[in-house]
């Protein structure tokens, strides 16, 4: 930790500037336990509890990046233009936020280390609960690593014009970099990736400018990622891995390949928001069994909204960082009632809809596999 008290008055590490420290007893602002200064050639000067403490606000083993990181902050904060202070620890949530800015409420959390969803809810919710907007800021580790669903659930933040976005800082490069517009496109995330030299720039950013880059986008999707998922359905099925079992084995309940799902299961853009546990296509071939598979000819509203709910539950993932995230799955069940009702499966009705006609399904992978790779239209 870079911030310690002596004599009740808080002081950072790099301010002290006494030679002799031995006598000097430095405590921890959260524990009030005593810390020891260490500072040498090459390492940032920081505190760090003796052997065996326990404290909650602080945790041991803080990385240099992690160090740099919120030194970095500190001063491009000030730099804007406002009143910073670093670790600054909130008794009231047992928390430690790394920057605040109190004038503004705000707090910057810089993460490098691994944590858990529910941990970072917790966070993310006690600093909500008393006023603070959170951004979090992930470090080099994490964007070394595949960017994953859950990741999305945990990390992102949502703005219309950059719609899911995650930052991150690269302490060694001194870079910071925005994945914007995240997207589930044919099984696979994709993303958007802009660099940025201080976080001035790239808050400015978010804030108002967010414009598209050439970055793919769900409209540029063609057969070739159609098959990429279909192949990667297949291999998942021959080596019995879990990922598809759930809807492997729904689909067999009616007689159905999960792998032959019809065309509209896929849909124009093969993708969607990045915000379902499994993949979009599971999402939506559940709807399709529910809906055409059932023996129903007619659904009400009531109906409809009970599928939506059951949809939510089952494949629906929390997003931490976005209120009210069930917005973005009554988006993509109305996006897909409507596509099934302009592809003319139904018709909507003053009560519901009505069923026109069933989709087709495929007897086998070669077959639908056929019909990606030679049809004038996909759907």
């Amino acid at each position: 930790m870079l911030i310690a008290m002596i004599n009740e008055n808080l002081i950072s590490a790099n301010s002290v500037v006494h030679e002799n420290t031995t006598k000097m007893v430095f405590v921890c602002p959260c524990c009030r336990s005593t810390v020891i200064l260490k500072r040498g050639k090459y390492r940032i000067a920081h505190f760090s509890h003796q052997a065996n403490a326990t404290c909650v606000g602080f945790s041991e083993n803080e990385s240099e990046a992690h160090l740099k990181g919120k030194l970095t902050f500190k001063r491009q904060v000030r730099e804007m233009g406002y009143r910073v202070e670093i670790e600054v620890v909130m008794p009231s949530i047992e928390q430690r936020a790394d920057v605040f800015l109190p004038d503004e409420q705000f707090v910057i959390e810089y993460q490098c280390s691994p944590i858990s969803f529910d941990e970072i809810n917790r966070r993310t919710r006690n600093y909500r609960h008393l006023g603070n907007q959170v951004i979090w800021i992930l470090g080099g580790r994490h964007r070394s690593r595949a960017l994953t669903s859950e990741a999305v659930a945990k990390f992102a933040r949502f703005q219309a014009h950059l719609g899911f976005y995650i930052v991150f800082y690269e302490a060694s490069a001194k870079q910071f970099w925005l994945y914007d517009h995240i997207q589930e496109i044919a099984g696979k995330l994709n993303w958007q990736s802009q660099t940025f030299n201080s976080l001035a720039e790239i808050l400015a950013f978010i804030k108002t400018s967010g414009q598209l880059s050439d970055g793919q986008s769900l409209n540029s999707v063609g057969r070739s990622a159609l098959l990429q998922q279909l192949r990667r359905i297949q291999q998942s099925n021959i080596l019995k891995s879990p990922t598809y079992r759930e809807m492997v084995t729904a689909c067999y309940r009616f007689g159905r390949l999960f792998v032959g799902c019809p065309m509209i299961c896929h849909g124009k853009q093969a993708g969607g928001l990045p915000i379902f546990k499994q993949t979009i296509l599971c999402w939506k071939v559940w709807l399709v069994l529910e809906i055409f598979e059932t023996g129903l000819m007619q659904l009400s509203n009531r109906h409809l909204n009970d599928l939506f709910v059951q949809s939510v539950n089952r494949f629906g993932r929390q997003m931490v960082q976005v209120n009210n995230y069930v917005r973005f799955y009554q988006i993509e069940f109305l996006n897909f009632i409507n596509g099934l009702r302009s592809q003319g499966y139904l018709r909507h009705t003053v009560n519901g809809v009505q069923i026109i006609r069933r989709p087709e399904w495929f007897g086998s992978y070669d077959q639908k596999r056929q019909f990606i790779m030679t049809a004038a239209r996909l759907m």
